[in-house]
């Protein structure tokens, strides 16, 4: 079995990084995992934007801030995955209903059902790389090893 999960798909919402779990990373408080992941993207090149993002209201919010500036980080496809999946885990981390969650999908395959994002999601002919579907996946494996211990 496969579960497609999407901000609109109600069952596994709360997967998604527009949702409103706030985290503590870095010594600050964070809105969301999305407020995190767009502030890194330019922390290093435009601060002054980057705390705009950080203090925008809502998740959805911080993402159309971030896609109205290209001047990030010239690295950032470097290093957008290992930053996204250190936040996904804390989030998972944090709220032990979101754990079990995810640790309830045993071993099936998890899939960001966007359509219009063939990166993070599947992109609209299904072909994409599903990266936040295996970063979820691979905090899933963590959680379950820490359970172990």
């Amino acid at each position: 079995m496969v579960i497609k999960f999407l901000s609109t798909i109600e069952e596994w919402k709360d997967f998604s990084n527009l949702a409103p779990y706030p985290i503590e990373l870095e010594g600050q408080i964070w809105k969301s995992v999305e407020h995190y992941y767009q502030f890194k993207k330019f922390e290093k090149t435009n601060i002054e934007y980057a705390n705009k993002i950080k203090n925008a209201p809502t998740p959805k919010d911080a993402k159309k801030l971030s896609m109205k500036n290209n001047n990030y980080s010239k690295n950032w496809d470097d290093v957008k995955v290992k930053i996204l999946k250190k936040a996904v885990l804390k989030k998972f981390k944090t709220y032990p209903k979101l754990k079990e969650l995810l640790l309830s999908t045993g071993k099936e395959k998890l899939i960001e059902a966007n359509i219009e994002d063939s990166f993070w999601g599947i992109g609209e002919n299904n072909k994409g790389k599903n990266m936040m579907g295996k970063i979820l996946m691979e905090v899933r494996e963590i959680l379950r090893k820490d359970k172990k211990e």
